[in-house]
């Protein structure tokens, strides 16, 4: 995907949503269904990438986990894998230094294609020039939990799933059943970084009250490996 330039959320998410993926030169397609999913391991996170390289599969973003972790539970229950486990993506969050201004890049080729050998927490870059969609962590609810009703309309939420609201409902359903709790499905982000910062959005397990976040890119890697329905 061709992501256009910054969008900056004011009023209208949807509008921005539909914006962004209108502008988009890849076709789009639906999603391939899957036998079975597993999970690749890995010391940090540039070795997970290298390790999904090796078995010749492309790493899921952060939507693409979602969509996993719903087919994996409607298969099987709760005897679903992917709910036990974080999930790394390459769904990318650059941090603006010293500041609570942050983007969503919703498929980061520095990420995907991120040496084996890298070494540090996070990605350096120019945050001016990272092409996505702009949010302000002091202008909504983050860095806090959410009820059912506020995950299912939470701006950072819907745009991660490129605006699919139903799908997003139908995941936040599950997860709410699962956890038989009023609260949860928290969005946390950094803010006043010392530099301009790309790290991996990841997507927490799911007992955990934190969903969503940008761990260091030195944490044990967990990726979702899936084998192709033929």
């Amino acid at each position: 995907m061709k992501i256009p330039d910054i969008f900056v959320l004011e009023k209208n998410l949807e509008v921005n949503i539909k914006k962004l993926l209108e502008e988009s030169q890849e076709p789009v397609v639906a999603p391939p269904e899957y036998d079975r999913f597993e999970i690749v391991k890995a010391g940090t996170y540039a070795q997970g990438i290298a390790k999904l390289k090796e078995l010749n599969q492309k790493p899921f973003t952060f939507a693409e986990n979602i969509e996993a972790r719903i087919a994996d539970y409607e298969a099987n229950g709760e005897n679903s894998e992917l709910f036990g486990t974080w999930l790394d993506s390459v769904t990318g969050v650059a941090y603006k230094a010293n500041s609570t201004k942050f983007k969503l890049i919703l498929k980061s080729d520095k990420l995907e294609n991120i040496k084996s050998d890298f070494n540090q927490s996070f990605i350096s870059i120019d945050y001016n020039t990272e092409k996505c969609i702009e949010f302000d962590s002091k202008k909504g609810k983050y860095n806090q939990l959410l009820t059912r009703k506020e995950a299912k309309s939470h701006e950072f939420w819907i745009a991660v799933m490129n605006g699919d609201k139903e799908k997003l409902a139908r995941y936040v359903d599950i997860w709410f059943d699962k956890n038989k709790t009023k609260e949860g499905m928290g969005v946390y982000f950094r803010s006043n970084t010392d530099s301009d910062e790309l790290r991996a959005l990841v997507l927490d397990d799911g007992g955990s009250d934190s969903i969503a976040f940008g761990l260091s890119l030195l944490n044990c890697a967990r990726f979702v490996s899936g084998a192709q329905r033929k």
